[in-house]
């Protein structure tokens, strides 16, 4: 009986501390990433409004595996690596540029060139799907970026 009353607690321990959790790694569920993108336009709002920017990764496609992988190419340069989407709750800046806090996904991009070491680390705040189109945005302390991509 003390046996199965100590069973018993350590599992429902278990799943108390398991249900705290406020971030969850979405690979390929969630909203539809998967598949193939182009980087459409990136923008940063400044105090003049929406100003575009080149980031060097408008002339590539990225390709988003439904298993966390993730690759990227162009004429020069070919990367490897992973992505996630994450639903999460705190504050964020949407595509917009207002605030605003609750939860919403954040997604995050890592390619490496083992060739060229170039790399590019994404880390956006917030990010949604709507048909052919994924916005995400991230705030850097200074102003607000917004990358647009469209489906290739």
């Amino acid at each position: 009986m003390k046996r199965l009353l100590l069973i018993s607690t350590t599992i429902l321990l278990l799943f108390s501390f398991s249900s705290c959790t406020k971030t969850v790694v979405v690979a390929d569920g969630g909203m539809p990433v998967a598949g193939s993108w182009v980087l459409a336009e990136a923008s940063q709002h400044t105090s003049y409004g929406w100003q575009l920017v080149h980031t060097g990764l408008e002339n590539g496609v990225f390709y988003f595996y439904n298993d966390g992988g993730a690759t990227y190419s162009d004429a020069a340069i070919n990367m490897q690596g992973s992505w996630a989407m994450r639903y999460t709750s705190g504050g964020y800046y949407d595509r917009y540029g207002d605030y605003y806090s609750g939860s919403h996904y954040a997604f995050e991009i890592h390619l490496r060139d083992r060739y060229s070491a170039g790399s590019v680390d994404l880390f956006f705040d917030e990010a949604i799907v709507s048909g052919n189109t994924l916005i995400a945005t991230y705030y850097n302390g200074n102003y607000v970026s917004r990358y647009i991509f469209n489906r290739y």
